[in-house]
């Protein structure tokens, strides 16, 4: 073994992982969840707007009245005691249109908080992802070096045989040490790409472990079907995705968050602005109640009481203020917000298309190169190997045939990692959950 072999330490490998303590990616999304703040704002949000919609339910209360009057003259002496319940009527639909404001602004929270969700989901499947890639690059890089150093060995017993020259000697150890270089970048970048799932899961990093394919499979095929397996039923519903992009326009306009947040938000400022209307109309009260009088005349003449009922009705004469600028503001408000609505789909229709565009470009480039790489690709690495080894052919022969194997490997390991990620990018962009069989979002 050359000396040129970095000894990577447990803190800069990428933590391996074993069948039994496999972090899965429901975990990794249900260990987010918990921790997310977030997702707990918009649980409080729904709360709050549930509250709200209950209180814009509630009725008017009653007013109790009581009033006393007493008076004398020349010893003749009045009192009476009026007690009375006056109550308002809604005539004009002021609460019904009050409810509904409500009830819209509470299906809008309801809608993000699943629209958080969603974007923690896709937050955690891009770590996950991202994770495994950077694993297997590390195995890629491994499998770089461990060919150069193979040849390293086969060319150090040449040279003491005598039958290569001292340069070829010195240049493959100068690319052997290019290959360890490249290891150790890998090793950093998936020990980061690690700690950032650590992070987002809110787990210890010792406790992150990820799936990774056998290190002597470091082909994209293996990594591939690793992926597949990894993402279960979320690669299911990322499979699931029509082509047609004006079928996906269509489903998004119907599914996605924002838009149901915009058209919810249009619906209560309607709401409200039939509310400012109705507010216009004054509301008429009724009264009924109890009362007492009794008379006194003088001292030689007994008193009378005299007891009955009393009922009334009052209305506010609309002299002063007519609600007009309110009237106007809120109209004003409705078309602003149902001008935000339009803007919305327009914005999501775009990143529909836009999404898609860049995931056929990459399964596009993923067809183009997948013929020439995987298996067959790996035998014929190794018919290189020993080609080399029998002296078949030179040292410069054999460094351009196993860097054509890596780079065409890392062309396919990014174009499978881009794959899998942009189609989560598509599902988000038409508002597809990536977990759809797991517990609700409430």
């Amino acid at each position: 073994m050359s000396t040129l072999a970095p000894t990577l330490s447990a803190q800069d490998r990428p933590v391996a992982a074993r069948s039994a303590d496999v972090l899965d990616l429901a975990s990794a999304r249900a260990a987010a969840l918990r921790l997310d703040p977030a997702v707990r704002a918009a649980r409080e949000a729904v709360t709050a707007a549930a509250a709200r919609e209950r209180q814009a339910a509630a009725l008017a209360n009653p007013t109790l009245n009581y009033g006393r009057e007493q008076t004398s003259r020349a010893g003749q002496s009045n009192a009476q005691d009026i007690a009375q319940i006056e109550w308002s009527l809604d005539i004009a639909g002021q609460r019904a249109a009050r409810v509904a404001a409500a009830r819209f602004r509470r299906e809008a929270a309801e809608t993000r908080l699943s629209s958080a969700i969603q974007a923690l989901e896709a937050a955690v499947l891009r770590a996950y992802v991202d994770a495994m890639s950077a694993a297997h690059r590390v195995q890629l890089a491994d499998a770089a070096y461990r060919t150069a150093t193979e040849a390293q060995r086969v060319n150090d017993e040449r040279l003491r045989a005598g039958d290569v020259a001292g340069y070829a000697a010195r240049r493959l150890r100068l690319e052997a040490g290019r290959y360890a270089a490249r290891r150790a970048e890998a090793a950093v970048q998936g020990r980061a790409a690690h700690e950032r799932l650590a992070l987002i899961t809110g787990l210890p990093a010792a406790q992150v472990a990820i799936p990774t394919a056998s290190a002597s499979d470091s082909t994209g095929t293996a990594y591939s079907a690793l992926l597949s397996s990894a993402l279960g039923s979320a690669a299911a519903a990322l499979r699931a995705l029509p082509d047609a992009g004006d079928s996906l326009v269509a489903r998004a306009l119907a599914n996605r968050a924002d838009v149901l947040v915009a058209q919810r938000e249009a619906h209560a400022a309607q709401a409200d602005a039939r509310l400012a209307a109705r507010e216009r109309i004054p509301l008429p009260a009724i009264s009924a109640g109890y009362k007492g009088e009794r008379v006194q005349s003088g001292a030689s003449i007994p008193g009378v009481s005299l007891y009955g009922f009393v009922a009334g009705f009052s209305v506010p004469l609309p002299l002063l203020d007519r609600r007009a600028g309110a009237v106007s503001a809120a109209d004003a408000t409705a078309r602003q917000v149902d001008a935000e609505f339009d803007v919305a789909r327009r914005r999501v229709s775009r990143e529909v298309l836009d999404a898609l565009s860049a995931l056929r470009s990459s399964e596009a480039e993923h067809a183009a190169l997948q013929p020439f790489a995987g298996a067959e690709s790996r035998l014929a690495l190794r018919a290189v190997q020993a080609a080399y080894a029998e002296g078949e052919i030179t040292l410069t022969e054999w460094l351009e045939a196993v860097r054509a194997w890596q780079e065409t490997e890392l062309a396919l390991l990014t174009l499978t990692t881009d794959i899998a990620l942009r189609r989560a990018e598509l599902a988000r962009a038409v508002g597809l959950s990536l977990f759809p069989s797991t517990e609700s979002n409430r």
